[in-house]
């Protein structure tokens, strides 16, 4: 039996030897398993940006009415037990390490008609047995990339299908526009299951209407012109349903993000489709939390994981609107695979930082500081200062920061997570 520390290197290590598989395979590997994934009923959420949240506030209000509800999503920020919740709990580290051991032993030369899974593939299979094991009500599921060729896309009738905003992410798997994406996405459509979505992208509302019409199921879009934000200030964001069918009740999510209000709409959309007999569904909408989105963590310091060029324009949206007797900082770190250069350009551009902090982050994905230095400086007169850590580079930022400042943290998940720990760390 591995300890928990070598089960969390094996499954970082999988990226090294394993690639994506077919969805053949990984229901190959599910019946193996025993089909852990038959009896549960899943709500099933796909999205660029975004898709995170609308668990959470999906998740919350199904708690709330009595169900166990499991809950999967991608990537976690500190732990890998956090990508499985139930009831809003992580799981424990024995569940995690019997779900690991459960997956890992069927690749060690006993089903030599089994592909290795991927390590999203190994994750997702680990969580079907984690909410089987729990006997959950109610399993949501977050798609980790994509949705028609995603792992989680083998889940045969959801009660309902959720697809977040669609913006130009990980083009080089899902297309290079919106309507590409969108019809990625839009795979997860199951025949005669209801589908919500973000309808504020006319091309990529269209590829998902039309695939529901072809697939035979009810379809409501839900757009920034379907609500009507009431307060958006440093305590949160407020907003009503302009359609009549949530009356005159008034939402509030405990961000200071306006995305979020397009975020719970969605979720709030779905279970009125799906689970109409729900109660106080303000009530949970109010109480839900999903760290690392405008999260803050300390007086004046947010932390935002705008990881692409949509999430860096929402952010700085919300950056621009909050206010302070201070100045604002930033403090960036980015992953390679990401369109950098025009979130930095953006950044620069589109903002008035009083100065920048960059930070080298572990992952393996991480750009570089030096680059992500060279391309700030090519766009910004701002001072730029480049930290050889997260650490490092929190505490400069921290020094920097006045009482009366604020402080953004923003550009990837990963460095939410490191930001998290060094916080323990200097706490």
């Amino acid at each position: 039996m591995m300890t928990y520390t070598e089960a969390e290197n094996y499954l970082n290590d999988i990226p090294k030897f394993s690639k994506k598989t077919t969805p053949e395979n990984t229901r190959a590997i599910l019946a193996t398993l025993g089909h852990p994934e038959a009896e549960q009923r899943f709500i099933h959420v796909a999205g660029t940006n975004g898709k995170g949240s609308v668990c959470a506030f999906t998740a919350q209000a199904l708690m709330d009415n009595g169900y166990k509800v499991g809950m999967f999503t991608s990537p976690h920020l500190v732990r890998i037990n956090e990508r499985f919740k139930i009831n809003g709990q992580d799981i424990d580290d024995e569940t995690m390490l019997k779900a690991f051991h459960q997956v890992y032993e069927l690749f060690q030369g006993g089903h030599p008609e089994l592909v290795h899974a991927s390590y999203f593939e190994f994750i997702f299979l680990m969580g079907m047995l984690i909410f089987a094991w729990e006997k959950v009500d109610y399993t949501v599921l977050e798609v980790g990339l994509g949705g028609r060729l995603d792992a989680t896309n083998v889940v045969e009738k959801p009660e309902v299908c959720v697809i977040a905003s669609i913006s130009l992410d990980h083009t080089e798997f899902l297309g290079d526009t919106p309507a590409q994406i969108a019809s990625e996405k839009a795979g997860i459509i199951k025949a005669g299951v209801p589908v919500v979505y973000d309808a504020n992208d006319a091309d990529a509302a269209a590829v998902i209407a039309a695939k529901a019409v072809e697939m035979g199921s009810p379809a409501y879009p839900v757009s920034r012109e379907d609500i009507l934000i009431t307060r958006a200030d440093n305590d949160g964001v407020a907003y009503r349903f302009k359609n009549k069918a949530f009356d005159e009740t008034e939402y509030c999510v405990r961000s200071v993000a306006t995305y979020q209000a397009m975020n719970s709409a969605l979720a709030l959309t779905a279970l009125k489709v799906a689970f109409p007999g729900l109660k106080d569904l303000d009530k949970s909408i109010a109480k839900t939390q999903w760290g690392g989105r405008m999260e803050q963590v300390l007086p004046g310091v947010y932390l935002d994981g705008g990881h692409n060029a949509d999430g860096i324009a929402k952010f700085l949206e919300t950056a621009h609107r909050l206010t302070c007797p201070g100045k604002k900082y930033l403090m960036f770190s980015v992953v390679v695979e990401k369109d950098y250069d025009k979130m930095i350009a953006e950044l620069c551009e589109k903002s008035d930082f009083a100065g920048i902090v960059l930070a080298q982050m572990e992952s393996y994905r991480a750009l570089d500081v030096k680059e992500m230095y060279d391309t700030f400086i090519e766009h910004t007169k701002a001072p730029v200062i480049a930290g050889e850590s997260v650490e490092a580079g929190l505490k400069k930022a921290l020094e920097i920061k006045g009482q009366e400042d604020i402080l953004f943290i923003a550009g990837s998940l990963y460095l939410v997570g490191e930001v998290k720990e060094a916080l323990k760390a200097l706490s």
